[in-house]
């Protein structure tokens, strides 16, 4: 069964990439959705997917961006309505 998480993530994950590494994770864990820098410093994600593939995307997530070290934190998560047809992972703007 099919859920969509949004993820709140913190510490330094904006100017370093780190969106792009949320799409990588997002097509290897095969997720759908989109990720976006906040005005505040955090960085917004929404996927939909399977809870194995929630689970494989914040896990591959940790696993392609070791640049990033202890700095980032998944500060929250929170289940929402499913988003029909939806087809890939993509980087929003504000």
């Amino acid at each position: 069964m099919e859920e969509r998480i949004r993820y709140r993530f913190l510490g330094r994950v904006q100017h370093r990439g780190f969106r792009f590494a949320c799409v990588m994770a997002a097509e290897r864990a095969g997720v759908t959705g989109w990720v976006r820098n906040e005005r505040n410093g955090t960085v917004t994600a929404e996927a939909q997917g399977t809870k194995s593939a929630q689970l494989a995307f914040v896990r591959r997530l940790t696993e392609i961006a070791p640049g990033f070290g202890s700095d980032w934190s998944v500060g929250h998560e929170r289940a929402i309505g499913l988003v029909a047809g939806e087809q890939s992972f993509s980087v929003r703007r504000y």
